[in-house]
């Protein structure tokens, strides 16, 4: 029999924030070439962003902001080709064990440390200031508390003043046109050459309107990604790539409201042109560039007149307070309309499928965000913590004749239907309720822990949930399964999917998805089918009441709480 241990961090649950001596701040620590805030999001385990570009030299100041409830940093460390996201530097980190609680978690004499913020409390900040690399590339920047950088990381570009354009041309053209012509088939009446990489309307500065203008020239990439293209203009433009139209603005009109298109471009050079016209009156013609390691580069001198895009809204965090649970009934991103999502005390959450009749989803840390539910015409709610997994999805019991007979999943069905139509064209999707199951509601206690009431066929069944901490580190969720009546021959209750399941020490098994789960009350059952196995129970047709008790734990453990 193989053994099963839970992954964990040994490591204390919290480390007092240590007061290293900070470094006077920098002469122009007043006047930075750039300032950048790196806020961490309550419950979230994350920072706001994950990508920062700064110039090489620029002198930085960088402000860590801790809203959260747990203690975090921010170490930026050097390019390093055998650990590109910084996770190596991480382990090693946790490995200090005592010694590490002691520096934070940060040995600050280690030589690929560019920057590194003390241990924040929660509500804490810090200011950080140092001056940018010379040497352009990416450098990873972490949390360092165990269990964190998993999830807390991102990359500061350092990237000079980028040209994207190389051997640029302009052919000046003349005419009346209300789209933009065949310019093939006319004559050039002057042409040249822009050495500044940057298309302009000055080369026609002369002209008072019926021309159009060709710039032509390579646009040089220096690796592969991702390109978005912006292009606005007062009359009509079109970006070419490679020779395929990219971004399309023709047309008389003004400028102000930029299109946009997308580009995957290989690594090298490539061919590049803009067809420009302009029928009278104002005249404008702005492009830019964005990818996610330059960030967005301007390719012509006027500067894009883009509309502000709307920010993503500020998080509003549903938390449980003074002891008690969240209920909370609305759509929730990923899972079935009929969603009842629950946030305990202690950051263990839940989400109950009332079409399944079964638990949909478990995370931990921070409960919902709603600001998508407020935010135009509203989209619901979504996950705010981590660590989300789905332990059994579908229905929870079934009939099966034998152990190879598959697990029936659950379905949808599209129809039509459109209020007062006789003749409906709109599809809608329906879910399939599982056969001889019946929602009866939930009932909530002093704590407003609701228990969720099913019946299927001839019996009642009652599950119950508790949020706890498995040897006072790794949190986890208790659900007591109680089924009163005598339940047909050759039914089974499935607990988990896609782990190995085997036994190991304590009861503990392997679920996957950074779980285990451990079963009292019956002897579970580890079937292979579909290409993974499943946990099941099979239930006794004599017995007229089952007691089933799951306990699902998260293997690692997250450092940083503060008790």
């Amino acid at each position: 029999m193989k053994r099963f241990l839970p992954l964990v961090f040994v490591v204390p649950v919290v480390a007092a924030a240590v007061p290293f001596a900070r470094a006077e701040p920098p002469e122009w620590s007043g006047n930075p070439d750039k300032t950048i805030v790196v806020r961490t999001l309550p419950g979230m385990m994350r920072y706001d962003t994950t990508d920062i570009a700064v110039p090489p030299g620029a002198r930085v100041k960088l402000t860590l902001e801790n809203p959260d409830d747990l203690q975090h940093n921010l170490v930026i460390l050097k390019p390093d080709a055998k650990d590109k996201d910084g996770q190596k530097f991480a382990q090693e980190a946790w490995l200090l064990g005592e010694e590490g609680i002691k520096l934070g978690w940060v040995p600050r004499d280690h030589p690929r440390i560019l920057v590194a913020a003390r241990l924040l409390d929660p509500k804490a900040g810090e200011d950080l200031y140092f001056v940018a690399p010379a040497e352009a590339g990416d450098y990873p920047f972490i949390c360092t508390v165990p269990g964190h950088s998993m999830l807390m990381r991102g990359t500061l570009h350092i990237r000079s003043e980028t040209k994207l354009l190389e051997d640029l041309s302009y052919s000046i053209y003349e005419g009346n046109w209300d789209k933009l012509p065949d310019f093939s088939k006319l004559t050039a009446v002057e042409t040249g050459k822009l050495p500044g990489g940057l298309v302009t309307l000055q080369v026609a500065k002369k002209r008072k309107g019926g021309f159009g203008i060709v710039f032509e020239g390579r646009l040089k990439v220096t690796r592969a990604e991702k390109f978005e293209f912006f292009l606005d203009s007062d009359d009509g433009s079109r970006l070419i790539i490679d020779g395929e139209g990219t971004v399309d603005r023709d047309g008389v009109h003004p400028d102000g409201s930029p299109n946009k298109g997308e580009e995957t471009l290989q690594e090298g050079e490539h061919g590049f042109r803009l067809l420009y016209f302009e029928k009278s009156g104002n005249r404008g013609l702005s492009l830019a560039a964005k990818s996610k390691s330059l960030g967005e580069v301007a390719l012509s001198e006027s500067v894009l007149k883009k509309k502000a895009a709307r920010p993503e809204p500020d998080p509003i965090l549903l938390t449980p307070a003074n002891g008690e649970a969240i209920v909370h009934r609305a759509f929730i991103s990923g899972v079935n309309p009929r969603a009842i999502a629950v946030g305990y005390p202690g950051g263990v959450n839940l989400c109950w499928d009332a079409d399944a009749m079964n638990l949909s989803l478990i995370w931990r840390g921070g409960f919902l965000d709603a600001a998508p539910h407020w935010n135009g015409r509203g989209s619901g709610s979504k996950v705010a913590g981590y660590d989300v997994a789905k332990p059994a999805p579908g229905s929870p019991i079934q009939i099966l004749e034998s152990l190879d007979e598959p697990w029936v999943p659950d379905s949808t069905v599209q129809v039509k239907y459109e209020r007062d139509t006789v003749d409906p064209q709109k599809e809608i999707t329906i879910n399939v309720k599982p056969e001889g199951f019946q929602f009866r509601g939930y009932r909530l206690d002093a704590k407003r822990f609701p228990t969720f009431r099913y019946t299927w066929r001839e019996m009642e069944i009652e599950e119950t949930f508790a949020p706890g901490l498995i040897d006072g580190k790794r949190e986890s969720l208790t659900r007591t399964i109680a089924l009163k009546g005598k339940p047909e021959p050759n039914a089974y209750v499935r607990l988990g999917e896609g782990g190995n399941f085997e036994p190991g020490e304590g009861g503990w098994r392997d679920a996957g998805q950074n779980l285990a789960i451990k079963v009292v009350g019956a002897d579970p059952v580890v079937r292979r089918t579909g290409g993974k196995n499943e946990l099941l129970v099979a239930l006794d047709p004599a017995a007229a009441a089952t007691t089933l008790i799951v306990t699902y734990a998260w293997k690692t453990e997250v450092g940083g709480r503060v008790k």
